[in-house]
């Protein structure tokens, strides 16, 4: 009974996300950002995650001229990546053993030329957080050019925490995250 249950409320879930997602729209990327920071809740697991993985692509010469960093929303203390997220993270060539979350602060945003969220709901505190800056917020499934058709649902608009899950989930989730970061920048020009 609970199996049912679980695929009713996804179903709805991904019904939701099928009606409201085309109705978020996102400025033009900047034709040559010098800097693009990554956002999520914690800045522990998809931000630094996306952050080293670009800076990584800067490095083997894929994507040029930009520096990346990371943020996140609700950062209390300066906290490491969980265990899970360093070991999945190993897989892809990207080490954040040594990073330490940052929160987003007034100074971040005004000092990176792209902010871009992993969620809508990331998006939407950015936008209502930093009014004065909505021509440089993104949301990093929607800057995808091959996203039509990929995924659906709750899953074409954003990229599920896998905070707490297993491998598996982290395995996804920064799968996806690559894809992202991968065709946006190559296919970008940069």
């Amino acid at each position: 009974m609970r199996a049912v249950g679980r695929q009713l409320k996804r179903g709805l879930i991904d019904l939701y996300w099928t009606v409201r997602g085309p109705r978020i729209r996102v400025p033009a990327v900047p034709a040559n950002p010098r800097s693009v920071l990554f956002v999520c809740k914690g800045n522990i697991c998809r931000s630094p995650f996306a952050e080293h993985l670009a800076s990584k692509l800067g490095r083997e010469g894929i994507i040029s001229g930009i520096k990346f960093g990371s943020a996140g929303l609700h950062v209390p203390k300066p906290t490491p990546s969980p265990e899970a997220a360093i070991q999945v993270a190993r897989h892809f060539g990207v080490d954040l053993e040594n990073h330490r979350s940052l929160a987003i602060s007034q100074d971040l945003v005004e000092s990176y030329d792209m902010i871009i969220a992993m969620e809508v709901w990331q998006y939407t505190v950015l936008q209502s957080s930093f009014e004065r800056h909505h021509a440089k917020l993104f949301l990093l499934p929607l800057l995808d050019p091959d996203r039509k058709g990929q995924e659906q649902g709750y899953a074409a608009f954003n990229i599920q925490d896998p905070y707490g899950g297993t491998a598996g989930a982290f395995e996804k989730c920064f799968e996806r995250i690559s894809q992202c970061i991968e065709r946006t920048f190559k296919l970008n020009g940069r």
